[in-house]
């Protein structure tokens, strides 16, 4: 048996709001992990990250839920001398 993905409301709204190459990575890596914890794997993971994006997790094994909580978006940072040439 697998684990269901559930995302909050809040977090669903910010998720409209990426590029669609962004929501793919996210989708994928939330499979992966789906995958590795139903198939017993101990990930233990409380986010995922990709590019700027962090999704915050809560793994519930007791009902085989991976409910996404939160999702917070990083600013991209810049080399030290962008802007300076």
């Amino acid at each position: 048996m697998s684990y269901r993905i559930q995302v909050h409301p809040e977090a669903g709204s910010l998720l409209q709001t990426l590029a669609p190459h962004v929501l793919l990575r996210l989708g994928r890596a939330l499979a992966d992990l789906a995958e590795a914890l139903a198939s017993g794997e101990d990930a233990g993971a409380s986010e995922v990250r990709v590019d700027d994006c962090v999704l915050r997790l809560v793994v519930d094994h007791a009902h085989r839920l991976l409910e996404v909580i939160r999702i917070e978006q990083r600013e991209a940072v810049a080399p030290a001398w962008a802007g300076t040439l």
